[in-house]
């Protein structure tokens, strides 16, 4: 597989990923519509030798000094080896994106729910109520916090998968006695009030602008639309609320994180606006499709812009 392309250009770019490199074959592409030189490659081909006190990391047989910028999309498993390719290029004053790789302690990606929430909450970000504890203290305190029904989620879970609402106390307990195998497992949760909302917007980040949004249905819209509920829709969000781009930027922001999926819904009664989570890995398949966009063109746009700044 030819990994490189448009080797006669100006900025060098390097863009790694844990595990297969087959979701990066379309920077390729995209490389040859702009100004750079591209590479792309997994975590497994960092490397290094020590010899005679001297400690060079590469990338197959490149030194990752040699690069301008480096855009780590996604860690998956490999927070070794983005922890050296954090520390190394902090070392030689290379640009690092996402941000977030260069704050002490926050270079394991994506963020545990508990510490995004913390770090959200801190900055002014509205989030829903979240109270975070041991599963035996959620199933004690949350019903009398937030009533039912609230909202459980494991603080590493992906893509809304380990989300749970319990609607009673019956359901509560059910779902105890099947979290708690999660839990002897390492897995933490949270738990959160229950908004209303019948539509999840998410906003693409990249730097400082909101380069496109979609909005969907949320999961348990008919808790409260009840069953006769219109569908939801599933469509390009536009023109994109200016407070909901704001927000999105100001959450990416406060996080470190550069190219980023923001989530976000809306109150139906009040209004009222709540991050949900900031994604540092996004899945944009989706946004492509609905919002007709050149996603890796617009990175790699935002790379080569970074590097001249």
């Amino acid at each position: 597989m030819d990994i490189q392309t448009n080797m006669d250009k100006t900025t060098k770019i390097l863009i790694l990923i844990g595990g297969s490199e087959r979701p990066l074959l379309p920077f390729l592409k995209a490389a040859k519509k702009v100004d750079c030189q591209l590479k792309i490659a997994s975590f497994s081909r960092i490397n290094y030798l020590t010899q005679a006190g001297n400690f060079t990391l590469k990338v197959d047989d490149f030194d990752l000094a040699d690069f301008d910028v480096v855009y780590i999309r996604l860690v998956g498993k490999r927070f070794e080896e983005a922890a050296l390719v954090s520390q190394y290029l902090q070392d030689k004053q290379i640009l690092l994106v996402d941000e977030i790789f260069t704050k002490k302690g926050l270079n394991r990606l994506p963020l545990p729910k508990a510490i995004e929430t913390k770090l959200l909450v801190q900055a002014g970000v509205p989030m829903p109520k979240t109270f975070f504890s041991s599963l035996k203290m959620i199933s004690q305190e949350a019903p009398e916090i937030f009533g039912y029904p609230f909202v459980i989620k494991g603080t590493t879970g992906k893509q809304g998968h380990a989300v749970w609402s319990p609607r009673n106390e019956s359901e509560l307990k059910e779902m105890v006695i099947k979290l708690k195998l999660l839990e002897k497992k390492g897995m933490r949760f949270v738990s959160q009030e229950f908004i209303c909302a019948s539509q999840r917007h998410r906003l693409l980040v990249i730097g400082d602008q909101v380069a496109a949004a979609i909005t969907r249905p949320t999961r348990w819209r008919k808790r409260f639309l009840g069953k006769e509920a219109i569908p939801g829709q599933r469509q390009e969000l536009k023109p994109i609320p200016l407070e909901e781009k704001k927000i999105a930027l100001m959450a990416a922001k406060n996080l470190g994180i550069e190219v980023g999926g923001v989530d976000i819904i809306k109150e139906d009664k009040t209004g009222k606006l709540f991050v949900l989570e900031v994604n540092s890995a996004p899945r944009w398949a989706s946004i492509q499709q609905d919002c007709q966009i050149d996603i890796e063109k617009t990175i790699l746009e935002y790379l080569i812009n970074k590097v001249k700044k």
